[in-house]
């Protein structure tokens, strides 16, 4: 035994009785809370309500702006009364389409262009049915993909592993509950966290997993998982991080809650990975299968809820919520630590933009009633996640890359326009990648970028011209011209919005100037940036350089 092992094993001694001498979980419900099963049952909370435990560990910036391999992407439709707040809207044919992300930022009809590019008429008169051919077939493929991984996960490694990560992602949340209030009672750490997300859906769904059950589709905690699960929180209060030490203490606690089979049957190459997985912090394949599961269950609530509802309800809802306002971008954007060690930091940001891609679609395929897009004949929706949670519990078992994921994943996904409403809250920052800001030919070159999170909700353009000729300069937000702006020749001038009008869409500028035989053009270049959502007003300001070009 090394050293660690048994300091780890001294301390959990002196601490109180041994793991190995607990009883079981169906032997205990309640323990040393004063709590009992009914009480918290009506305390619980639901996947809607689930207060989120997920943090940030990274600084989230938009990333150095890349050029595309392709020149456009498709723009995702839906005939809707209301549109999400990342669609544009045709009152004409009642249709909502998505915006245009940085990475294509010039709306052309149904498609986007790449920066600096001209909206050919060609462009503009594609069918609709080949951009919905194209999002069917990256449903059919991601999922496909994710049938194929599935198939190589024995249940007693998703037990283990998802058991693992829960437990992790529980005592985590304790230790910073008791780190903001070191005198908390045992009961009060209970309370709350039957209010998180890590107890409403992740602890229940790897009690089904570890029980061997299908995960139904109305998930609620009945007597037999409220005891588990009460006990698994017990442990957690008591033990803190000894739980997941060791393999030896680790398979106790799984003793513990009744777990025997699976514990029995994980072979010694599958403990060492596990072993593995214990030392390491990341846990980005985990992170991103739990938001799923997040999904899943709250689609299935609202569904039970409101049987009547339609998808374009559902879909308003979902993406009106912190899952995916907020909580998507901070998980991918947590997943920046590994993917920096195992690339560059242009690749890593182009895996992260794959990643929330990926999860864009995948939550159009949990969305929608009917028939999945999953590549079988089964017309129930639960077989969909079926495969997608196999598919992502495999990836995180097996440590598989987050770049090998994104590499597996990307033929499928990069023709569909990127969901904006993923990129999240930006931090500060006054580097051109804190907003993605990129100038393409001379016209704006020297421009720069100050972005703050916290502010009065202003948005600032500061104007400066070394021309020798006056220009008008276009300003296009989510793809659309909002405002033309004229500078005169070597002077200067100031354009005013706020966070509330531009945030959560690409800022977009190129600029009309007397060119041969003095009629006008805007070839000479262009400019892009990201303009964030800002909870706490947010304040950008852009000094813009208009130069000879």
């Amino acid at each position: 035994m090394d050293k660690k092992t048994s300091s780890t094993t001294e301390r959990a001694g002196s601490s109180g009785p041994s793991l190995l001498d607990t009883p079981s979980a169906l032997d205990l419900v309640s323990g040393s809370s004063s709590f009992d099963s009914e009480t918290l049952l009506e305390k619980y909370a639901t996947p809607s309500t689930a207060v989120s435990t997920v943090r940030s560990t990274y600084r989230n910036w938009v990333g150095p702006w890349s050029i595309s391999s392709d020149t456009s992407c498709y723009r995702e439709a839906h005939i809707m009364d209301v549109c999400p707040s990342n669609f544009d809207r045709n009152e004409l044919t009642n249709t909502c389409w998505t915006e245009c992300p940085l990475e294509f930022p010039l709306e052309c009809g149904m498609e986007c262009a790449r920066q600096n590019t001209d909206c050919g008429l060609e462009v503009a008169s594609k069918v609709s049915a080949l951009a919905m051919a194209v999002l069917g077939t990256a449903t059919f493929g991601v999922i496909g993909e994710m049938v194929k991984l599935g198939k190589k996960l024995t249940w007693a490694v998703k037990c283990t592993n998802q058991l693992l990560l829960v437990m992790r992602g529980i005592i985590r949340y304790v230790r910073n509950v008791k780190t903001e209030d070191p005198q908390a009672s045992q009961d009060k750490l209970l309370l709350m966290l039957y209010q998180t997300n890590n107890v409403v859906t992740d602890l229940p769904m790897v009690i089904y997993a570890c029980m061997g059950k299908n995960i139904p589709s109305n998930l609620r905690l009945t007597q037999i998982v409220l005891a588990t699960a009460q006990w698994m929180l017990l442990q957690a209060l008591t033990y803190d991080d000894d739980i997941i030490s060791s393999w030896q203490r680790f398979r106790a606690f799984m003793k513990g809650a009744n777990f025997t089979e699976a514990a029995e049957e994980i072979t010694e190459g599958e403990i060492a990975s596990l072993e593995t997985a214990m030392q390491q912090n990341s846990s980005c394949a985990g992170d991103l299968k739990s938001l799923t599961d997040r999904v899943w269950m709250t689609v299935n609530e609202y569904r039970e809820d409101n049987p009547g509802i339609s998808d374009d309800e559902l879909r308003l809802k979902i993406s009106e919520s912190d899952l995916v306002l907020y909580d998507v971008a901070i998980v991918t954007n947590n997943c920046m630590h590994q993917l920096i060690s195992e690339s560059s930091v242009e690749t890593a940001y182009k895996t992260r933009e794959a990643l929330r891609k990926t999860f864009g679609v995948i939550i159009n395929d949990l969305i929608k009633s009917g028939k999945s897009d999953n590549g079988t004949s089964l017309d129930e929706k639960a077989a969909a996640y079926k495969w997608i949670d196999m598919g992502l519990s495999t990836i995180s078992a097996s440590m598989i890359d987050p770049t090998d994921i994104a590499t597996l994943l990307s033929e499928y996904i990069q023709t569909i326009c990127g969901p904006t409403q993923f990129m999240g809250e930006i931090d500060d920052g006054t580097e051109d990648a804190t907003l993605g800001l990129n100038t393409l030919q001379r016209a704006f070159k020297g421009s720069s970028s100050s972005w703050t999170r916290v502010g009065d909700g202003a948005v600032i353009i500061n104007f400066t011209s070394t021309d020798t000729k006056d220009v008008s300069v276009n300003i296009m937000s989510g793809g659309d011209k909002i405002e033309e702006v004229d500078v005169k020749a070597g002077g200067t001038a100031q354009w005013t919005s706020n966070i509330t009008t531009l945030g959560g869409k690409t800022l977009y500028l190129d600029r009309w100037r007397p060119g041969f035989l003095g009629f006008p053009g805007t070839g000479g270049g262009s400019l892009v940036l990201w303009v964030p959502r800002a909870s706490r007003g947010g304040h950008l300001e852009l000094n813009v350089k208009i130069n000879v070009s």
